[in-house]
């Protein structure tokens, strides 16, 4: 007999006894499911506790299962015909999940277990109840942070589109503003759009209550995700309302009037006034075209003849087996993942090569906050014989092709001073993760004006690193840039990715460091450049030795 057919035979025994027996292995199975889960999913509502972003996060699962409850009628009228491509589904799923667990990726991890309920609901009920339920195990997938590698890339965008919309509409009535990047500076004050003013927090929260409304308001398919699309429009133009409201209020009441209660106040108001519109965008869309009048939410969902509700004992324990093979998996990659021992940065020298004098700076705590590094230094070096020079603070970022660059070796003339930032990370599989230059530079009102990857010989070979000149005003700056990984120099961010996910796998491990050096340019661009690459070769014996190998 065929395994498809074998799993779709009920077992012929006292009700009493196999009703015991089924409530135990569900019971089993519900609970190897939470002990896999449980170390993924518990760091996720902390994040959803300390993160306003994801603050939205908790509801979901309640909207998910009132989605249930709401389709419970259809559900019990599947009789339960196990599908044995849910163990196919159940094992991308888990195979995801130690995909994401051995290079240090959350997201696949989180992602993975809406993928094994998929599968689960196939392999033991059968493809008729995993139509009913697919719309409640996708919309969880709200409530899962997404990738840090995403949110920067994002971010900023949304960041100085808000500045550059606020500019204009501030401009517009008559209030004198200048923007440098994503600070908008007004006559008494100044105005930053942070990452936490880009949007993304509205627009999350937008959209998924856009897809509810969307649900229960739109009995046809294609106006569902037509109103779902037009809530990412809705939800950046209102960010970008809210920015110009609260430049408004800082120019004829102050920062007070920016701050605090008012721009929280501010924030939700505007938020209602996007969902107004949304609202409004739902009536225009019931009254196009010809809707079947009974349909529902259920719109595409035949309800089965009532039939008898009974489960099968196989399929639950093929789906218990899965989960204690992954169990064991796991344990197995999870055993110990390897932090490599190394000299604390905060004995890197002051003095390098005989020739540079260094001052320690620091970071600002909201900025540590942001960053979570597990340790760092933020210096500036000048020449030694102009110890005495100040420091200002500084920047970084940038990158492309790859020109091999000669550096002399003599010291250019007029050197200025340098900024060294090492931001060291001993393990990236919480989440915690260096931010790109390239998206967070911008954001102070830097443009680029060069960017390129360059090779420059140190010691005998030559590494390839980014070369960025930018500009803000009349100041400009060189910086030079790379991601010191397991002992390889990268320049690009998505190979240092690619690499972090091959390494945690094969090498247990996935420690890593920004490194980036800033020269302001007093003269020339080639002139910074040359200091820049200099103070690179001098330092560079140094930075290896406070890395770790790989």
């Amino acid at each position: 007999m065929k395994e498809a057919d074998h799993l779709s035979q009920p077992m012929r025994e006292p009700v009493g006894s196999g009703a015991t027996v089924i409530g135990g292995l569900l019971v089993g199975l519900v609970g190897l499911l939470t002990v896999l889960y449980y170390p993924i999913l518990y760091p996720m509502v902390i994040q959803w506790n300390t993160d306003p972003d994801y603050s939205h996060g908790f509801l979901i699962p309640f909207i998910t299962a009132y989605f249930i409850w709401e389709r419970r009628r259809y559900l019990l009228a599947c009789s339960p015909k196990p599908d044995r491509f849910g163990m196919a589904l159940i094992g991308i799923g888990l195979s995801i999940l130690l995909v994401g667990l051995v290079g240090a990726e959350l997201y696949l991890q989180r992602v993975s277990l809406l993928i094994v309920l998929a599968g689960g609901v196939l392999l033991i009920l059968g493809r008729a109840a995993l139509k009913v339920l697919a719309f409640p195990i996708w919309f969880l997938l709200f409530m899962i942070p997404l990738p840090a590698i995403v949110v920067n890339a994002i971010a900023f965008p949304l960041q100085l589109f808000a500045a550059k919309t606020a500019t204009y509409c501030l401009d517009t009535f008559g209030i004198p503003v200048l923007r440098e990047g994503n600070v908008i500076v007004l006559a008494s004050t100044k105005l930053e759009v942070a990452e936490a003013c880009s949007g993304i927090r509205s627009l999350q929260a937008l959209v998924a209550l856009g897809t509810v409304f969307a649900y229960f308001s739109q009995p046809r398919l294609w106006k569902r995700w037509v109103l779902v699309m037009l809530s990412i429009p809705i939800a950046i133009a209102a960010n970008a309302v809210r920015v110009s409201g609260t430049g408004v209020l800082a120019h004829y009441w102050g920062t007070e009037a920016a701050q605090g209660f008012y721009h929280t106040f501010e924030g939700w108001l505007i938020f209602l006034v996007a969902f107004v519109f949304l609202l409004l965008c739902g009536f225009l869309l019931s009254h196009i075209g010809r809707d079947e009048a009974a349909s529902g939410p259920h719109h595409g969902i035949a309800v089965p003849s009532a039939q008898t509700f009974v489960l099968q004992k196989k399929p639950i324990g093929i789906a218990m087996g899965f989960l204690c093979a992954a169990l064991l998996a796991v344990h197995v990659v999870s055993q110990g993942e390897l932090i490599p021992t190394k000299q604390s940065l905060d004995k890197f020298p002051l003095i390098i090569a005989d020739r540079w004098a260094g001052t320690e700076l620091g970071l600002e705590e909201d900025v540590l906050r942001v960053l979570r590094l597990s340790e760092y230094i933020m210096r500036v070096y000048v020449p030694a014989a102009s110890a005495t020079h100040e420091a200002r603070s500084v920047s970084s970022v940038g990158r492309v092709p790859t020109p091999i660059v000669q550096v002399s070796a003599d010291r250019p003339s007029s050197m200025g001073p340098v900024w060294l930032y090492v931001g060291y990370y001993e393990s990236q599989r919480t989440g915690a993760t260096y931010h790109s230059p390239k998206n967070c530079l911008p954001g102070g009102g830097w443009q680029f004006v060069e960017s390129n990857e360059v090779a420059i010989p140190v010691h005998g070979h030559s590494i390839t690193v980014n070369e960025v000149t930018i500009q803000k005003g009349l100041d400009k700056q060189v910086i030079v840039y790379w991601y010191h990984d397991r002992g390889r120099v990268i320049a690009s961010e998505y190979w240092a990715k690619a690499y972090l996910i091959w390494d945690a796998a094969t090498k247990h491990r996935s420690d890593g460091a920004l490194v980036r050096i800033s020269v302001p340019v007093t003269t020339t661009v080639e002139a910074a450049q040359a200091q820049a690459r200099l103070f690179l070769q001098d330092s560079w014996p140094l930075i290896v030795e406070f890395m770790p190998a790989g």
